[in-house]
This record gives structure tokens, C-alpha cells and sequence, in this order.
């Protein structure tokens, strides 16, 4: 039996004011590797390599978890980079995340004890939602900081969220290709 790279997801599409900030990461150089605007998403659950015969089991856990959560928005306002000391992570923060973060958590608990059911490892760290923007190899230019003192206080993107996506990953030289394996809807 193969395994799949998945993990479960809200799909964020890009808007003008996305796209236009990873055009301008994309001009970093090659420390800095934007996603592709067809890749955005935050990541709810990271499942790892998993059996792919586990995946209709893995549906079936993930329709139930997610049975209560109705439609919501999200905007993501400003851009980081993480760790702070030597950077690997360029991303998109939630606004006010003291008021949006725990919107996330009974859902995301239900997704994590649902899948920890079916074996699959529990997160250790907390759940910190994020838009990853891109992913930096070696020392980010001296333009970065520029890019995000630019975005600080600028709204990228206001989503409403009405579905979740069970994701397959599969890594090639390019960057990741995304598989929608499943949608659940949102009531």
C-alpha cells in the first residue's frame, strides 16, 4: 500500500492584494520561494505520510469532526516570518487574532482527537494559524523587512471559509502539487 502526504485545509484563494505581495517575494531571489497562487491555503491538520487506503476512513472521521462548524470569514491583514531569529517562513497573520483564533479551537480539537482515533500522532506544538506566503533557504534578503513594514497594517485577503479540504501533497523541483481528495462542506 502507498502512502499519501496529506493534510487537511482551508483552500484561500488569492486575492489582488496576495498576488501582488508574492509577486514581490518572487523577487527576492532564489533564498526566497513564493507558493503559488493556486497553493494558498491555512492548515488545520497535517497528517503526514498516510496510508492511502486509510483515506475514506480519514473522509468519514473528518465529515463528522467538522458536522458543527458553519461558514465563516477570515481576513489576514499584515505579513511575518518564522522563527523570528533565522527565518523560514514568510506568512499572511490573521487580523485581530485574539478575536479569530478561538473561533478555531473546538474544531480543530474535534479534527485532532478524530484523527488521533485513526492513529494518527496529535500536533505537540499549539495551533497558530497562518497563510504561509513563502519559504526562505539560506539568509532573506535585506528587501524582506522593506516588504513587510509595506504590509504591516494592509488587509490581504477577506475569505469565507465554506468548506474543508483533506489534501494530497505531492513534492517535485517546482514546489509542492496539491491533490483535493475530499471536500467537506460547511454547514
Amino acid at each position: 500500500m502507498s502512502l499519501y502526504r496529506m493534510f487537511i485545509a482551508l483552500k484561500v484563494p488569492a486575492s489582488a492584494e496576495l498576488a501582488e505581495v508574492l509577486d514581490w517575494l518572487g523577487r527576492l531571489g532564489p533564498a526566497v520561494r513564493p507558493v503559488r497562487p493556486e497553493c494558498l491555503h491555512l492548515t488545520l491538520k497535517f497528517l503526514g505520510d498516510t496510508p492511502s487506503g486509510q483515506v475514506d476512513e480519514i473522509i468519514g472521521s473528518l465529515t463528522e469532526s467538522v458536522s458543527g462548524w458553519r461558514a465563516f470569514e477570515l481576513a489576514f491583514c499584515g505579513i511575518g516570518r518564522m522563527p523570528a531569529r533565522r527565518p523560514r517562513v514568510i506568512f499572511a497573520e490573521l487580523s485581530d487574532p485574539a478575536r479569530q483564533v478561538p473561533r478555531f479551537a473546538a474544531p480543530v480539537t474535534a479534527i485532532e482527537e478524530s484523527m488521533e482515533a485513526l492513529g494518527i500522532a496529535r500536533e505537540r506544538r499549539a495551533f497558530r494559524p497562518h497563510l504561509t506566503l513563502a519559504r526562505i533557504r539560506g539568509r532573506p534578503p535585506g528587501e524582506l523587512d522593506e516588504i513587510i513594514e509595506t504590509c504591516s497594517e494592509q488587509t490581504l485577503a477577506e475569505v469565507r471559509f465554506e468548506e474543508v479540504e483533506l489534501i494530497r501533497s505531492d513534492p517535485g523541483p517546482s514546489g509542492a502539487r496539491y491533490t483535493t481528495l475530499a471536500t467537506v462542506k460547511l454547514s
